[in-house]
């Protein structure tokens, strides 16, 4: 990457070379004497400040915006010029922002350095939005939330593990808002979605003319996450061929996009998830190796909502207590001896299958105070009903917990396939998982795959 030669302000502070390109951008620079010696034109259109601001202390300008009222209280107690109070600045910024800050070393012939914040204001639909709570009261949870801070303090790399639907992404968002990076994007890329030859335009994105139809530049998924942290979801699909720059960024922090020559120097945390055995990824080489233990820094297992059952109930309650914001209206208990035939199913689907059956529930139900089993949607009660074995298909050597599931989860794409007329797309769609995920449990199932794809 070029760049200008670093210039001066006026009163003789070095200007990084990220400011002369951050002209477009809302940014501020703060020398080591708690004042403004450079601001964008776009960041004092955005504080509504006036043009010529430089030397001012930014305490006065930037805090309970950008900065927190602590930074007063440091600032008192350490005399200009020491590098102790650059430590503050490095806490969350205040809504409508989101800011990022960064140091601005000093040069060799004793002019000092400082700190550079750049911010953008959130938009109003993701300072509305309020993610689901992790929903966990388990051995495993309590472990984990022990763990949370120091996860949350490093920047290792962390895959988890888990079948789909249950919860990885939500971690994943709790961790990030735990972490320092919190004030930073968090970006999803689930790659069961995307066609393969568009994986790597999707990550690194591409310059205009790149190829054909490229008729403007793609910020790819890493770039929108610098600073932040990356979600990989179901990274068991990642293509070969692109697998080795995605480890040649993990090592160098690294990339450039489809069409261009620049390298660019990108910060983020990556988070990976996998719904399949991590043994069955090496083992089969759908995932190389060196790429597996670069991603695995720390590797946490979400185990399925059939093994949590004590969660159910809470989950209802938190699935209720959305419902009730969205809609406006007070959401009805389930009884208790609904709680109990929920808590007899299997879930296959896990949590966003328990989420679906309430949420539909709920939608559906008379307005009363206690739902019984009665209130439930014909198309829920009937997958809560004993559905007896299938002897050409169930392992007389498995337990009957494992039958029960395997019953459920074969019944449950039946019934999909059934629905959508035999289409692979449309089932998959309503399963609410990959079309290849979807073709390996029905070879896993002993399905017959007499389907129209």
């Amino acid at each position: 990457m070029k760049h200008r030669k670093s210039r001066k302000d006026n009163q003789g502070i070095p200007i990084a070379d990220a400011l002369a390109e951050s002209a477009g951008i809302s940014a501020i620079f703060i020398g080591s004497d708690y004042r403004v010696k450079w601001i964008s034109p776009e960041a004092r259109r955005v504080l509504g400040v006036a043009e010529d601001i430089t030397g001012s202390l930014c305490q006065d300008l930037l805090e309970g915006r950008l900065c927190t009222s602590e930074c007063r209280v440091s600032s008192l107690e350490h005399p200009p010029g020491k590098s102790s109070f650059l430590e503050c600045c490095f806490h969350p910024g205040h809504p409508p922002f989101q800011v990022r800050t960064e140091r601005v070393p000093g040069t060799g012939s004793g002019e000092s350095g400082g700190i550079l914040k750049s911010f953008r204001t959130m938009a109003p639909s993701s300072m509305d939005e309020q993610q689901p709570p992790f929903v966990a009261k388990g051995p495993w949870a309590e472990e984990i939330r022990s763990l949370l801070p120091r996860i949350a303090r490093s920047d290792l790399p962390i895959l988890l593990v888990g079948e789909t639907g249950t919860g990885k992404e939500c971690l994943a968002r709790m961790i990030h808002d735990e972490s320092h990076r919190s004030s930073a994007p968090f970006v999803v890329l689930d790659l069961s979605l995307i066609p393969e030859t568009l994986v790597e335009d999707a990550l690194f994105g591409h310059k205009r003319g790149a190829f054909t139809g490229a008729v403007q530049d793609q910020v790819g998924k890493l770039p929108l996450a610098d600073g932040g942290t990356l979600f990989l979801d179901e990274i068991q699909n990642i293509p070969n061929a692109l697998q080795t720059k995605l480890l040649r960024f993990l090592e160098t922090g690294t990339l450039e996009q489809i069409g261009s020559r620049q390298t660019l120097k990108i910060d983020v945390r990556m988070i990976a998830a996998t719904n399949e055995p991590t043994e069955d990824l090496l083992k089969e080489k759908r995932i190389r190796p060196d790429l597996f233990y670069r991603l695995n820094g720390l590797s946490l297992e979400i185990p399925p909502l059939r093994e949590r059952l004590e969660d159910i109930p809470l989950l209802i309650d938190s699935f209720r207590a959305e419902w009730s914001r969205r809609s406006g209206r007070t959401a009805p208990a389930f009884s208790p001896d609904l709680l109990r035939r929920l808590m007899a199913y299997p879930f296959p689907g896990n949590i966003r299958e328990l989420k679906h059956w309430v949420d539909a529930t709920l939608a559906l139900s008379e307005p009363r105070e206690i739902l019984e089993f009665e209130d439930l949607p014909a198309s829920i009660k009937k997958q809560l009903i004993w559905r007896s074995p299938d002897s050409r298909t169930v392992d007389p050597a498995r337990s009957l917990k494992e039958q029960t599931v395997f019953d459920f989860e074969r019944q449950r794409i039946q019934d999909a396939l059934d629905r959508s007329g035999g289409r692979i797309i449309e089932a998959s769609r309503q399963l609410g998982i990959s079309r290849v995920t979807l073709w390996r449990k029905m070879k896993r199932l002993d399905h017959p795959p007499d389907v129209s794809s």
